[in-house]
């Protein structure tokens, strides 16, 4: 076996050694007033470059269908139909139900609802939990601090943490909508409160002890091992590279297409032909001047064959006999295209699956398989079954996106008995249900 730094090869493997430990990128200082040089933040980076979102969603995510589709899936079967508000009822028998609740029935709950728009509101927090396990909310106070008067989703791409204090607290959020400059006209600074940490009833005390009017909170996927910005699970196949190889395969086969246009025949040309041609000119003729009889022949040759119009033309060439063997003048040969036969497709099929599975969405769903070849969707019933089994395997992640509605209603004291939930769509067969699909709760 051979031994070269961090590299030993052997007859039948290759191992690579001594990548030492991961870096934390270190927090960096940003300047959150652009009135005072002397007003800055010290901010934890998402990455080391600090724009970790950014290149993700760019540079990997909207390069990817499989991606795409499946995390437009995620995020609209967590959606299902919608938020609504419940009651757990009990009937005479003693059975609990569940039962929705009309929202015109609480006159300061539907004002809420209409004037923050509170539909388009869960559309996005839930767009950014399903891309990046993480969604940021800023939160308005009435001028009596009683009550929370608005509700905005700020773009977790855009948000940094402030570094935690000596008590374990983050002070607050920095949103900037241009990280990659870091222009610090851009940079905006919020109070920030955990409330998985604090109850409302404690923020709100805050607020009216601090004049905070305008606040953000975060939701989050359970964290393992992180302190700030989480992990993204389904990112796995950008750590362990299906995601590039996703990538590459489109890329390669552009790059192939385009550069095999202008070759799709090799031409050969035999000084014979110019000798016989030309018969004793050509012996008059000097290096230069043959060199641009050739490239005249070869540009008459390439016109006649090249282009749609060139379908079905033929070139008529001499045979020459030399020493009682033929040889032809010109001979045009087709150059064998490599892709033909889908190569590469069952590696891309291969790599988008693995991003599905990843992400959590059964590939049946969105018929993905081999590019060009029959599709993994199989019958109805298979996409219904699959569709069903991701519906009530996202109780779990709606439990996350709705936390926010149990925060509001304790900070604005609304009725407690109120439950916020995603109804999820249950798909069904058109005799069961003309609409082909039905409400369902999992609890």
């Amino acid at each position: 076996m051979k031994h070269y730094k961090n590299i030993h090869l052997g007859e039948t493997s290759i191992a690579l050694t001594g990548f030492g430990k991961s870096v934390t990128p270190e927090p960096i200082k940003v300047q959150i007033d652009p009135s005072n040089e002397e007003s800055t933040a010290e901010i934890v980076q998402w990455g080391s470059d600090n724009l970790y979102p950014q290149n993700f969603y760019n540079k990997k995510f909207l390069r990817n269908g499989a991606a795409v589709g499946g995390i437009n899936t995620l995020a609209s079967t967590t959606y299902g139909n919608g938020f609504s508000l419940y009651k757990k009822i009990k009937s005479e028998a003693g059975k609990v139900e569940l039962v929705e609740e009309l929202l015109e029935d609480y006159p300061d709950i539907a004002d809420f609802v209409e004037n923050n728009n509170l539909d388009k509101y869960w559309i996005a927090k839930i767009a950014d939990l399903s891309l990046f396990q993480i969604a940021f909310t800023e939160w308005v106070v009435s001028a009596n601090g009683e009550k929370l008067t608005k509700v905005v989703r700020q773009q977790a791409a855009h948000c940094r943490f402030e570094i935690m204090n000596a008590a374990g607290d983050i002070p607050r959020v920095i949103i900037n909508t241009d990280w990659a400059t870091a222009n610090p006209k851009y940079n905006i600074p919020i109070a920030y409160f955990d409330k998985d940490r604090l109850t409302a009833q404690d923020i709100k005390s805050l607020c009216k002890e601090k004049g905070i009017y305008n606040f953000c909170t975060k939701s989050n996927y359970a964290y393992t091992d992180e302190n700030y910005y989480p992990k993204t699970h389904w990112h796995a196949v950008d750590r362990n590279g299906w995601m590039d190889v996703a990538n590459s395969v489109p890329e390669f086969k552009q790059a192939f297409f385009e550069n095999q246009v202008n070759m799709k025949f090799i031409v050969y040309v035999s000084d014979y032909y110019f000798e016989n041609f030309y018969k004793e000119e050509w012996d008059d003729f000097d290096a230069n001047k043959r060199q641009e009889m050739r490239e005249q022949l070869s540009a008459a040759i390439d016109g006649h064959l090249s282009g749609n119009k060139a379908a079905g033309r033929s070139i008529i060439s001499p045979i020459f006999e030399e020493g009682g063997k033929f040889v032809k003048g010109i001979e045009v040969t087709p150059i064998d295209d490599k892709l033909k036969d889908g190569a590469y497709n069952v590696d891309a099929s291969a790599a988008n699956s693995e991003i599905l599975f990843a992400i959590g969405v059964n590939p049946a769903i969105i018929g993905a398989g081999t590019p060009g070849g029959s599709n993994l969707g199989g019958s109805g019933s298979n996409i219904r079954e699959a569709y069903t089994v991701l519906s009530a395997s996202l109780v779990p992640k709606r439990v996350y996106v709705s936390d926010d509605w149990n925060f509001l209603r304790s900070f604005n004291g609304w009725d407690r008995s109120l439950i916020g939930m995603f109804s999820g769509v249950n798909l069904t067969t058109l005799d069961k249900n003309p609409s082909g699909q039905e409400n369902i709760i999992h609890q």
